[in-house]
C-alpha cells in the first residue's frame, strides 16, 4: 500500500455518526465528513517519511534542551542558572510531589511517550513482520496522550513568567532554551501529520464494506467506532479493526459531563481564593492570588500578559463550565439555533481548555528559577492544585460529552446531504 494515497474505506464521523464513503485521495488532499464538514481524512504529501524527520529532530531537540543551562537569573549580583530538568527537580525537592508528578507528564513522560509510539509505526510499516502486536498499543497510547500535550503551552508560561520577573532581575535565554523552542516547534508538526485513520489502514487495512446512504450509522443499525473510525454491524460490543469497545452514542455521557462540571465549580472556588504562588523577599513572604497576579501586571504596564493570564485562568475555565452545560442542556431541549453553531462552540470549547495551564506552568518555572533563601524565593500555593483540578476535570468533561447528541435532534427528521468531500 502506497504511503502517500488512501484508498476506498467505509468510516463514520466521529462527530455527527454520518457514514461516509472515502474515495481515493491523493496526497495533499483532505476529506470532510458530506453531513457536517469535520475533517475526517487527511493525505500528507511523504507523510512516512515527514513524520520520521520531523519525530527525530524533535527528540534531539529535546536531549539538547536538557543538556545545557535554560534560563539565567541575575539580581543584586546575584547569579543563577537553571536546566529545563530543574524545573522538576525544585518541586521535587521542596515537597510538592503532586505538582512534580504533572510537570514531569507534560514536559517529559507524554511527549516521549507519543514521539516513540509514532517513530515506532512508522518503521513498523516497512518491517510488517516486526512486532505486529505492537502497533495496536503504540496506536491507541498515541490517540489518548495526543489531547494531554503541552509544551506550547509551558513555552507560553515561560514568557509570561519572564514578563513577571523582568522588574524584579535579569532574565536570559540560555542556549537550551532556544533548542526547547525547536522542540515544540517539531513535536506540533508531528502531531499535524499523525492522521489516525491513515495509521488504522497501515496497521489493520481498510474497515468492513458496507452499503453507504444518506443516513447516520444509527439509522442503518451500525455503529461507528470512535477509536479508529471503522464502521461495524449495530450488535457489535469490540471493534473487529481496533479491538476497542464500541457504543453507538456514548453511555451516561450527560450525566458524566455534569458530574465532571460540578465537581470543577466546587474546586474552582478554592482555585481563586486561596494563593497560588507565595514570593519571599527580605524575609518577608507575599501570597498571590489569580487576580492578584494579573492585577498586578496591569499595574506594571503589562497589559497584554495581564489580559492573558486573565483569559486563559479566569475567563476560559468559566467559559467552559458554561458552554459544555448549555450544550448539554441543548441535548435534551435544542433550541431553534442551528447545530452547526453548537458543534463549532463544542470545538473552540474542547480546543481552548488546556490553555489555562499557563498560570501552573507559570507557577513551576518561578519556582524553579527564584531559588536564593530568604533573600527572594517563590513557592506553590495551596491554590496550585485546585487550579489544576480544574483545568483537568473541564478537559475530560469536553472529552466526556458526545456531540452526536446535538445531531439526534436534526436526523429525526431527514437528512440532506450537505457540501463535503476533497478539497
Amino acid at each position: 500500500m502506497s504511503h502517500s494515497v488512501f484508498y476506498e474505506n467505509i468510516t463514520t464521523c466521529e462527530e455527527c455518526d454520518f457514514v461516509n464513503d472515502i474515495p481515493p485521495l491523493q496526497s495533499g488532499e483532505r476529506f470532510r465528513c458530506r453531513h457536517c464538514g469535520y475533517v475526517l481524512v487527511s493525505a500528507h504529501k511523504h507523510v512516512a517519511a515527514r513524520i520520521m524527520s520531523a519525530g527525530i529532530s524533535s527528540l534531539l531537540m529535546l536531549a539538547l534542551a536538557m543538556s545545557f543551562p535554560f534560563l539565567g537569573f541575575s539580581t543584586n549580583g546575584i547569579d543563577r542558572s537553571v536546566t529545563l530538568f530543574d524545573t522538576l527537580s525544585v518541586l521535587l525537592s521542596q515537597g510538592y510531589l503532586v505538582l512534580g508528578a504533572i510537570i514531569s507528564l507534560a514536559l517529559f513522560v507524554f511527549p516521549l511517550v507519543y514521539l516513540l509510539s509514532v517513530l515506532f509505526l512508522v518503521w513498523s510499516f516497512q518491517h510488517q513482520h516486526v512486532l505486529r502486536f505492537a502497533q495496536r498499543y503504540c496506536l491507541r497510547w498515541i490517540t489518548v496522550i495526543q489531547p494531554w500535550l503541552m509544551v506550547d503551552v509551558f513555552l507560553v508560561g515561560i514568557l509570561v513568567a519572564l514578563v513577571k520577573m523582568s522588574s524584579l532581575a535579569d532574565i536570559s535565554f540560555e542556549l537550551s532554551f532556544w533548542a526547547f523552542c525547536g522542540y515544540v516547534l517539531l513535536l506540533l508538526k508531528t502531531v499535524t501529520l499523525v492522521d489516525k485513520r491513515w495509521f488504522w489502514n497501515q496497521v489493520a487495512g481498510k474497515s468492513a464494506d458496507h452499503s453507504v446512504i444518506e443516513a447516520t450509522a444509527k439509522q442503518q443499525g451500525l455503529i461507528g467506532c470512535h477509536f479508529c473510525g471503522a464502521t461495524l454491524l449495530g450488535d457489535a460490543k469490540h471493534c473487529d479493526r481496533c479491538g476497542h469497545s464500541v457504543y453507538s452514542r456514548r453511555p451516561k455521557s450527560i450525566n458524566t459531563t455534569i458530574a465532571l462540571l460540578i465537581a470543577s465549580l466546587v474546586m474552582y472556588i478554592p482555585a481563586n481564593i486561596f494563593p497560588i504562588m507565595q514570593t519571599t523577599f527580605l524575609g518577608s513572604t507575599e501570597p498571590s492570588t489569580i487576580m492578584g497576579g494579573v492585577l498586578l501586571l496591569w499595574s506594571l504596564g503589562s497589559y497584554p500578559i495581564a489580559l492573558i493570564i486573565l483569559i486563559a485562568s479566569v475567563v476560559i475555565p468559566l467559559a467552559k463550565v458554561l458552554a459544555l452545560s448549555w450544550l448539554c442542556w441543548q441535548s435534551y431541549f435544542p433550541s431553534h439555533r442551528q447545530t452547526e453553531q453548537k458543534i463549532k462552540l463544542y470545538r473552540i470549547t474542547e480546543f481552548v481548555g488546556r490553555w489555562s495551564m499557563i498560570d501552573v506552568f507559570v507557577v513551576a518555572i518561578l519556582t524553579s528559577v527564584v531559588q536564593m533563601g530568604n533573600f527572594m524565593s517563590i513557592l506553590p500555593g495551596p491554590a496550585v492544585l485546585s487550579f489544576t483540578s480544574v483545568i483537568v476535570l473541564t478537559m475530560l468533561a469536553a472529552m466526556t460529552f458526545d456531540p452526536k447528541l446535538l445531531w439526534d435532534k436534526d436526523n429525526e427528521s431527514s437528512i440532506s446531504s450537505s457540501a463535503g468531500g476533497k478539497e
